[in-house]
């Protein structure tokens, strides 16, 4: 038999080292790309930089809550290159949502390596790497928080849990997507409903250094009026891969924007029913799960979205197909799906060898229905599967006895036959 040596004990962290720097690497090569995006966050950092630098907090400056505002303010006392300060601050919350991963993998992993590897391969997500270094925009700042908010969830911790959600809600509305997931816990009894009081609360904290900059209270309590936020997005999508890119509204369009956001309630409160009702016990697989299928479905339904608010479906997804094997062509679909739709951008425009909006919108519609599919299963057959479960055979004499001398209305009842 050969002799079969192990591999040095080095090759590990020289392989971990090479991944971590390809991130760096794939990062730092879109530092320099100037977007739309980056653009205009680099025009509200003058107006704040005219208005006194830090006391710019206190104006009416963009269509972002104060949060966000408050970095642009403290981008402004840092050196370097204005459009590389803001790519390397949004560039902080990948490695956030680097290490939330670290640990959600690591409550179902021992040891690190199965960590580590996911928290690189969450660094190395393309639609993750796009996002901050390339595109410009922030949005792994409010998925960071929403995957805090899971893995304390998975850790039993709900008041931490609430308040880094309020958080991700707070920097950006977007981050409503995983508050099914706290509502559904709350009406099962998992969640003490008090905890939700911890989200006005976040809202009124992070906002009291702009209202003492002079800030208005209203301003501030409107900044996600549908009023002010739907302007910026006046179709139904906005290359968003979502159940809009099959219609064409025309003059009916915010006819069907409305009946959008009921029917967008009415399926989220649908699933939370047949939850509740099959008295579906959640475990972490099943929080992940969760997490994911609000993520995909909240994006796809609800008019109005850019391509990019799948950001959390991206990154939850691949949590999916770690907690559910079987799932694991999902985050397969929502990447293809968000890849896709990032065409113009990726390719400087439209071009005509581009595929039309439909198709990353039926990928995305074959990762619903499967996330679907699984979570109404799982929850269906519950009650065969409880029913097995407390139709077990006695298996000592002391058992046997105890089932013989029960009333017959009281004894279990016999398996179902076999068929040969």
């Amino acid at each position: 038999m050969p002799n079969v040596r192990k591999p040095p004990p080095y090759a590990e962290w020289v392989l971990l080292a090479a991944l971590a720097s390809l991130a760096v690497l794939a990062r730092r090569a879109g530092w320099f790309i100037k977007t739309n995006d980056t653009t205009i966050f680099m025009q509200w950092v003058d107006q704040m930089r005219a208005a006194g630098g830090w006391r710019g907090i206190g104006q009416q400056i963009g269509n972002y809550n104060a949060p966000f505002l408050y970095l642009l303010a403290a981008v402004i006392y840092l050196p370097g290159s204005l459009l590389v300060k803001i790519k390397a601050i949004f560039v902080l919350f990948d490695v956030l949502l680097a290490y939330f991963t670290y640990q959600i993998v690591g409550l179902r992993f021992e040891g690190r390596r199965a960590p580590a590897a996911a928290g690189l391969a969450m660094l190395l997500l393309p639609t993750v790497v796009i996002n901050a270094s390339w595109y410009g925009q922030m949005d792994a700042m409010w998925a960071s928080f929403a995957l805090g908010g899971v893995y304390f969830l998975m850790r039993e911790r709900p008041w931490v849990a609430v308040t880094l959600c309020a958080v991700s809600l707070a920097i950006k509305p977007q981050g409503i997507f995983i508050f099914p997931l706290l509502l559904l816990l709350a009406l099962g009894g998992r969640l003490p409903w008090r905890t939700l009081l911890t989200v006005p609360a976040v809202f009124a904290v992070l906002d009291v250094p702009a209202l003492l900059a002079g800030r208005s209270p209203m301003d501030l309590l409107t900044v996600y009026d549908m009023g002010r936020q739907a302007v910026h997005v006046e179709g139904l999508t906005l290359r968003a891969p979502s159940v809009y890119a099959f219609i064409e509204a025309g003059r009916r369009a915010e006819t069907v924007r409305v009946l959008g956001y009921i029917f967008t309630a009415a399926l989220i409160l649908g699933i939370l029913y047949v939850l509740i009702i099959r008295n579906v016990q959640i475990t972490r697989d099943r929080l992940v799960t969760y997490a994911a299928l609000f993520a995909i479905a909240m994006p796809f339904l609800l008019p109005g979205m850019h391509e990019r608010y799948f950001f959390l479906a991206d990154v939850t997804t691949v949590l999916l197909a770690i907690h559910k094997p079987r799932l694991w062509p999902v985050p397969l679909l929502v990447q293809a799906a968000s890849l896709i739709s990032l065409e113009p951008f990726l390719f400087g425009g439209r071009t005509p060898q581009m595929l039309p909006l439909t198709v990353p919108a039926t990928l995305m519609l074959a990762a619903l229905v499967t996330v679907l599919h699984h979570v109404l299963k799982d929850a269906l057959d519950l009650e065969s599967t409880q029913h097995l479960e407390s139709t077990e055979i006695p298996d000592t004499p002391e058992e046997l006895e105890d089932e013989i001398s029960r009333p017959g209305g009281e004894r279990l009842a016999p398996l179902p036959a076999r068929r040969a």
